[in-house]
């Protein structure tokens, strides 16, 4: 799917039950040639009244990490698993279902936009996207190299913000991302069935979603 057809899509998206808890959907923003994709695992509040990703505390934290790194807000992509707000107060996680009816939207940004490094925050969006059993103790802070480009598994921002320690570790991988950024794409065979930009064709297995 085109990035341009999945964002029209989403925009009115009733694949699952999560369209009747949202306000706005949220899709993503940032430039299309973005070196760096970050990937959360929802919006919550202040991201379905704004429609956008990464608002209040846990954006500001977010763009406090990106300075530490000589990175601006504006240079990267953001997204989340899915688009849409799920219900609760705070929101609870996303069900396998709601997760599989958005993947084509992540897919068609991850092709669109073609990183070097993607930044999974948190446990569902780190199993997700590297296709680890693993807890997210053990393997955050990895560059895994998939389909490739890094993904680096790490705590969710809303967890950095209660968890000192965790935060501190959040900023400690978040300081590897300017070496991986300047070396060379991984080599590997390694894939989630994430296509190219260059290739038309569909996956021709469904990978771990």
């Amino acid at each position: 799917m085109e990035f341009a057809e999945a964002q029209k899509e989403a925009l009115e998206c009733t694949r699952c039950g999560l369209c009747q808890s949202r306000s706005r959907v949220v899709f993503g923003e940032g430039p299309l040639n973005a070196r760096l994709f970050i990937v959360g695992e929802a919006p919550g509040h202040n991201e379905d009244v704004s429609g956008k990703p990464f608002q209040g505390a846990s954006g500001m934290l977010l763009e406090r990490l990106f300075e530490t790194v000589g990175l601006s807000r504006e240079e990267v992509y953001l997204t989340t698993l899915v688009k849409c707000r799920p219900p609760g107060m705070p929101p609870r996680s996303p069900r396998p279902s709601e997760v599989s009816s958005c993947r084509r939207y992540l897919i068609s940004q991850l092709v669109a936009v073609d990183p070097k490094v993607v930044v999974a925050l948190g446990e569902l969006p780190s199993r997700i996207l590297t296709g680890r059993k693993e807890s997210l103790r053990r393997i955050r802070g990895r560059a895994i190299p998939l389909d490739r480009r890094y993904v680096i598994p790490t705590f969710s921002l809303q967890r950095a913000l209660y968890v000192p320690a965790d935060r501190a570790l959040l900023i400690s991988d978040f300081s590897r991302l300017p070496e991986l950024l300047e070396a060379e794409r991984p080599a590997t065979y390694e894939t989630l069935n994430v296509p190219s930009p260059a290739s038309e064709r569909e996956p021709l297995q469904p990978g771990l979603w």
